[in-house]
């Protein structure tokens, strides 16, 4: 069913998606400074499913909203109902729903890192343990349906359960029958019975194994659950599943006597496995994998919000409401001068137009405004020049903003709020085409600074002086003391005697010269200071490079093998004074199928003899090359 752009009192910004449960909006409330609060509107209008039951059972959602407040539980703000049509609201989460992720990583063929599952599992459990310990009413508060697209992972790695205002009412009217949802739940959910605490384990087991595999758990297979969790490779590396982990998901997976009791034993269980093991997971890496995964989607995201953040949408005088159906359609309305968006079907009295026509042509403040912004545009593009010559590789800039055409008597007349658009975009433009030039410049010659220090550091390479990089000068004599003077014999020459007629001047008295030596040598450039143990060098004289001792036996990624491919990966490793691997740089052109991450995994795990320069043991670059073959 479609959702009109208006929806009860939200502004519908943008359909993040649609799945099971049903669409899934960026939504804003307008109040009389334009967008007030910005929120994750879930509407729940899923095929199946019956909104006037299920609106019956979320009678007491504010309650459970204002009950449950928590880091890993969805800040809920809303919960209410439009032409029988249910819907939660949470604050917003810049983020992917877990199943969004699937999908995603299934594309890319990018699974997802050990560490990063049991994080993200760690999380939802937490939520769920500190949702049971909240009452409402005489009640403890459990969720019944937990799904991956009610489960919120953050850019910034942070995990979020949604859905407590509407798990067992989803149960209760039975709209937990699609596939893509009933493949999480327990089979006593599926079934109809009523909502136990057990049942939100047997959630956490299935999630927790589609994480780490990357294949969703069926109900009842063939050989069993324990058989499928054995049998079943890491999708990260195609090793097994860890015992401890393997052991957590088959306890999930039990009859509901004899699984997991509730979701705050699951949550120590699975904490302590974490600590035990050699596991660190944190939330900085699983932010830096969701930046890999969704980078485009995440650009384009912060553009979208601070588009919106510049919408006018506050009431106008005569309290008509302006729809805008979605945030390039505002944007481009904003820009264009045409008139301004309307509701749909409200028609403009045709007496309106020519007092607004004549209220613009007699404003002249609006375009002396326009024109004082324009003086500010040049006097900043002056102002980026004059910086970009103060760096050598500056181009001088040439590029004016056209000024705004004056509308000609044909067009419509403009609105302060069209002109007010108009404005800002110029400004923001003609920033952004400054800023990127002048960062263009900086990083030139930043470049250029970076390749004479590395010139200067090559063995043999002249001391910098400071007019290796100044405009050169014409050259200068050199002193006349810098070269050896033979002395020349003067002949005997007898003295003349001294004239009598004229008074007797005075000889001068003889320069003495002062010995002739040569000139002092120069003095020898400073010895290069000795390499120390520890230091990080590059190839060269004197310096050894590291060998390879011992590389793990690779692991051959579980999808690769399936579909039997083959590659080799390069990955770049610093190898420290002790021969171990500190650092690794993954391949520039990725090889797909998980092979590039098993390749970064061996080479963590790799021994070298390490780099020596003049029989020092240093740090050293290197590459590793990894050879998958089926």
């Amino acid at each position: 069913m479609n959702i009109p752009e208006e929806f009860g009192s939200y502004l519908l910004l943008k359909k993040l998606s649609e799945d099971a449960l049903g669409e899934t909006f960026r939504a804003a409330k307008v109040g009389a400074r334009g967008l007030e609060q910005v929120s994750l509107l879930r509407v729940l209008n899923g095929k199946g499913i019956d909104g006037n039951k299920l609106w019956q059972k979320m009678s007491n959602g504010t309650a459970i909203q204002a009950a449950l407040r928590s880091p890993n539980i969805g800040n809920g703000v809303d919960v209410g109902r439009v032409r029988n049509q249910p819907y939660v609201a949470y604050d917003y989460i810049s983020g992917k729903n877990l199943a969004t992720i699937f999908a995603q990583t299934e594309r890319r063929m990018s699974p997802i890192p050990t560490d990063h599952a049991l994080l993200i599992a760690e999380r939802v459990a937490l939520a769920l343990a500190v949702a049971a310990e909240s009452r409402v009413g005489d009640q403890r508060v459990l969720h019944g349906c937990v799904v991956p697209h009610l489960v919120m992972v953050s850019n910034e790695g942070e995990s979020r359960l949604l859905g407590f205002e509407l798990g067992t009412g989803l149960r209760e009217v039975g709209g937990v029958g699609d596939p893509d949802l009933a493949a999480y739940l327990s089979p006593e959910a599926v079934a109809g019975a009523p909502v136990a605490k057990a049942d939100d384990c047997w959630s956490l087991g299935a999630i927790l194994f589609e994480l780490l595999t990357g294949e969703r758990m069926r109900h009842n297979p063939p050989e069993g659950y324990n058989a499928r969790v054995d049998q079943t490779v890491l999708a990260h590396d195609g090793s097994p599943i860890p015992g401890p982990v393997a052991d957590l998901i088959k306890r999930s997976l039990e009859p509901r006597e004899q699984r997991i009791a509730d979701a705050g034993t699951w949550h120590k269980s699975i904490s302590k496995l974490m600590s035990d093991g050699h596991f660190s997971p944190t939330t900085f890496n699983l932010a830096f994998f969701m930046h890999n995964l969704f980078r485009d989607d995440i650009e384009k995201e912060n553009q979208e919000l601070a588009a919106e953040k510049k919408l006018d949408l506050r009431p106008a005088a005569s309290s008509a409401t302006v729809a805008i159906p979605t945030v390039a359609a505002a944007t481009t309305a904003a820009a264009a001068s045409a008139a301004p968006t309307r509701a749909a079907g409200a028609a403009v009295p045709p007496s309106v137009q020519p007092a607004a026509s004549s209220a613009n042509k007699t404003n002249p403040m609006i375009f002396v405004a326009a024109a004082v912004v324009l003086l500010a545009l040049l006097g900043g593009g002056a102002w980026f020049m004059m910086r970009g010559r103060a760096t050598p590789a500056a181009t001088p800039a040439t590029a004016v903003p056209a000024p705004v055409p004056a509308p000609g008597p044909a067009q419509p007349a403009m609105t302060q709020e069209q002109i007010q658009a108009q404005i800002d975009q110029l400004v923001q433009a003609q920033i952004q085409a400054s800023e990127s030039k002048l960062k263009t410049q900086y990083d030139d010659r930043l470049k250029m600074l970076q390749k004479q220090l590395e010139d200067s550091r090559k063995p043999g390479a002249p001391s910098p002086s400071p007019s290796s990089s100044a405009p050169q000068e014409s050259p200068e004599p050199e002193p006349r003391a810098a070269r050896p003077v033979e002395p020349t014999p003067t002949p005997a020459v007898p003295a003349p005697a001294p004239a009598q007629t004229q008074p007797a001047v005075p000889e001068p008295a003889p320069v003495r010269q002062a010995p002739v030596e040569s000139a002092p040598a120069p003095a020898p450039a400073p010895a290069a200071p000795r390499v120390q143990v520890g230091d990080l060098v590059r190839p060269g004289p004197g310096v050894q490079t590291p060998k390879l001792l011992r590389l793990p036996q690779p692991s051959y990624p579980a999808a690769a093998r399936r579909l039997n491919k083959a590659a080799t990966v390069d990955v770049r490793v610093l190898v420290d004074e002790k021969g171990k691997v500190l650092e690794t740089e993954a391949p520039g052109i990725r090889a797909g199928y998980g092979f590039d991450e098993a390749a970064v995994d061996v080479a963590r795990r790799a021994t070298y003899n390490p780099a020596s320069k003049d029989g020092v043991r240093v740090k050293m670059w290197t590459v590793l090359r990894v050879a998958f073959k089926p």
